[in-house]
């Protein structure tokens, strides 16, 4: 909450060069020295005149800063400035004295820092530095934690120009932190009782909760990490990144009594809790522990992290259909627990560059979660390196989260007019077009999803000429200035990105890589060009990772060049009749029955030009028009154990001289499957050289999940992106 007022009277601070006022720190505490040396620069930036900062008052006429707990005061980080009998008094709760400094740097110098970086830090010059008479300006925030978990969180100065938070600085232990307490590595072949009985033995996916020589282990190691950083706010007690809670019959019980393993789970973090009174611990809420328990209340001093990670964001999650679920958790937790805070999620983390229009659900969304009683919010990102926006969303999602009434609108013109120059319009424009073009069911908006899935709405082909048309006229209007020229650019480039992953899907077709040159194929000189300017405009603008723990920019080219050597794989399959005698699975339809025979690979990418069997053989066939030379037949299958993605435990190959007769040309089996998360093609080929009419695929599936991968709600995926016949 921010209460400002102002009056039509004003005095100088500053007059053509000259003052009369001082800096007077009157708390001679570090935060307030901090303060007191920002405002100190600013000042001197903006009108030449270096003001004096004493730790004695010595003139009549001073700007106080004073670190204050008073009750006005008491919400942590709140701050506020008044100007009194021509002094004014800056005043702050801990390092809401800092964050005061600041405002009054974007209040009365008018100053902006848009993004990371001095390059995108704007002061203006004046003469004369003026200041209303009876100036006042009152500001709390609506959540007491704020974390963006964007590429601001490199520079300090930005968190601190927003009075944002920083995990590292706030927790001593942050996140999933079960294989902290107890490594497996170091534990596990020793003391496996310590770890969760599942799927019918102990396994290091999780801790066993019930058993008091891990409770006593928790409270030792809390004990030693809070003397090694007493100055930490909170401690994460939380389970790994996975499922896989313990089943014995301690935790069972607890867990039958509450609904779930948030029985065992909050029970423990509890006991925990009450060894340290004077402590805050976080757990998640999440996985197999979203729900909030049946009858337990979490200790006073235990907050718990709720995620929206199910829900889709082509709405505000006070009103998306898809976070039905995440609501009705939150108010359950309500009841129960005392401090909620909620990890959101603003990016698209398969593919961080890509167009990803979440733009106007911000304000929504934030003031659905304050006036649902949340706390805290850590909002989700692309962490380090750059995604779709990511300047105008943080630079929005900065304000919002400081005072939720605010207008988004507002907001998002006076970042765009700031940041973009003379390119502000069409950048706006480029803005309102994605978002209308968004299909009627926005639900569809996956924080895993890919471009190629909107191929048909707001990226297709037609979609994506007018926005290069919108910024190409952006770039126009920026040109000889290199700083908006480069900030449009990377606009530009998540259209870039775009083109190129969805040109792997059309392959030879129209907007594909690939195109007919007399009697060869080759590869469009513009699919070329797009991936060299890409590639260079990632690197100069600093992209670390184009997707969660993906490919850097360099890598990627690499990538592409190993494209642009295959080239174009011609199929004699292309114009066959295909037949799927096992429906596959209609969540990837990629090019329906001919993504077996279009000539274009999945590449390793399982959620395009792949076809899925989910639990069930793929049994295919493929019948030509007449007998034809067929030398070689060869079937790709994926292989990516993240996804449950197994090669098939059996594949047959059969080929028919008549389509009607079928003769087995190879079988294999795989026996042994051990633990492999390597994400690769599994080729299958047998030489045939003769006339083949028909060709049949079958392929059986693992009838159970690997003991490494076991999931109790998963079935065995197998996956086929290409029946070549050549």
């Amino acid at each position: 909450m921010t209460t400002l007022t102002q009056a039509s009277e004003r005095i100088p601070l500053i007059r053509n060069g000259k003052t009369d006022y001082t800096i007077y720190v009157e708390s001679h505490t570090p935060m307030a020295f901090k303060a007191a040396n920002i405002l100190q620069q600013y000042i001197a930036q903006s009108t030449g005149v270096t003001l004096t900062i004493q730790s004695d008052r010595k003139s009549h006429k001073a700007i106080i800063f004073e670190q204050v707990t008073a009750e006005t005061h008491s919400t942590p980080d709140s701050y506020s400035l008044t100007v009194k009998n021509n002094n004014l008094y800056i005043r702050g709760n801990g390092k809401g004295i800092v964050y005061a400094a600041y405002r009054f740097v974007r209040e009365i110098i008018g100053g902006r820092k848009w993004f990371i970086g001095q390059e995108n830090t704007w002061i203006p010059t004046y003469k004369t530095l003026w200041i209303d008479t009876d100036f006042y300006l009152d500001a709390k925030p609506d959540f007491a934690f704020r974390e963006l978990y964007f590429p601001i969180e490199l520079d300090q100065e930005y968190l601190d120009w927003y009075g944002l938070h920083h995990l590292e600085e706030l927790w001593g232990e942050w996140g999933h932190t079960f294989n902290k307490i107890l490594p497996a590595a170091t534990y596990f072949k020793k003391h496996p009782e310590y770890y969760a009985l599942y799927n019918g033995k102990r396994q290091p996916t999780q801790l066993c909760l019930s058993n008091e020589e891990v409770f006593e282990h928790t409270v030792a190691y809390f004990a030693e990490k809070i003397r090694e950083n007493p100055s930490a706010t909170y401690w994460s007690i939380s389970p790994n990144d996975d499922i896989g809670h313990c089943t014995c019959e301690l935790c069972s019980h607890l867990d039958d009594q509450e609904d779930g393993p948030q029985g065992s789970l909050i029970h423990f973090v509890n006991r925990v809790a009450v060894a340290f009174p004077d402590k805050k611990f976080t757990t998640l809420a999440y996985l197999q522990t979203a729900d909030a328990p049946k009858t337990l209340h979490t200790a006073d001093n235990v907050y718990v992290m709720l995620s929206t990670i199910d829900a889709f964001r082509g709405n505000d999650i006070g009103s998306e259909p898809s976070a039905k679920t995440f609501r009705r958790r939150l108010a359950e937790w309500k009841k129960k627990s005392k401090h909620v805070f909620v990890w959101d999620y603003v990016t698209q983390f398969t593919h961080y560059l890509a167009p990803f229009p979440v733009q106007g659900t911000f304000q929504k969304t934030l003031d659905y979660m304050k006036s649902a009683g949340v706390d805290g919010v850590f909002i989700q990102g692309s962490g380090s390196t750059y995604s779709d926006m990511a300047e105008l969303n943080a630079f929005v999602l900065a304000h919002l989260v400081w005072h939720t009434k605010q207008s988004e609108e507002a907001l998002t013109d006076e970042f765009v007019q700031g940041y973009y120059g003379k390119a502000a319009p069409f950048i706006r424009d480029y803005l309102r077009m994605r978002r209308q073009a968004l299909p009627q069911r926005l639900s569809a908006l996956s924080i895993y999803g890919n471009p190629i899935d909107n191929r048909k709405d707001f990226l297709s082909p037609e979609m994506m000429d007018r926005y290069s048309t919108v910024l190409e006229k952006a770039e126009a209007a920026v040109e000889g200035n290199s700083l908006y020229a480069r900030r449009v650019r990377s606009v530009s480039r998540g259209l870039d990105y775009t083109f190129l992953l969805q040109s792997r899907f059309y392959g030879p077709r129209q907007h594909g890589i690939f195109t007919r040159q007399d009697d060869a194929w080759v590869v469009r000189p513009q699919v070329k060009r797009k991936v060299d300017v890409f590639v260079k405009d990632s690197n100069n603008l600093g992209v670390v990772e184009l997707s969660e723990g993906g490919l850097s920019p360099n890598a990627y080219a690499a990538e592409w060049r190993g494209i642009f050597k295959t080239g174009m794989r011609i199929n004699k399959a292309a114009e066959a009749e295909v037949s799927i005698k096992h429906p596959f699975d209609p969540s990837f339809p990629a090019n329906g029955a001919h993504t077996l025979t279009d000539h274009v690979p999945g590449y390793l990418d399982f959620s395009y030009n792949w076809l899925m069997w989910y639990g069930t053989p793929m049994d295919v066939t493929i019948t030509l028009t007449k007998p034809t030379r067929i030398d070689s037949i060869e079937v790709n299958f994926l292989q990516d154990a993240r996804h449950w993605i197994f090669p098939p435990k059996e594949v047959r190959i059969l080929v028919s001289k008549d389509g009607i007769h079928f003769e087995e040309r190879m079988r294999r089996e795989i026996e042994d499957f051990t633990e492999d998360f390597t994400c690769t093609n599994i080729p299958y080929k047998v030489v045939t050289e003769e006339n083949i009419q028909a060709v049949r695929i079958y392929a059986l599936p693992l009838t159970t999940l690997p003991s490494w991968r076991f999931h109790p709600t998963k079935k065995v995926m197998i996956a086929c992106d290409e029946i070549w016949l050549e």
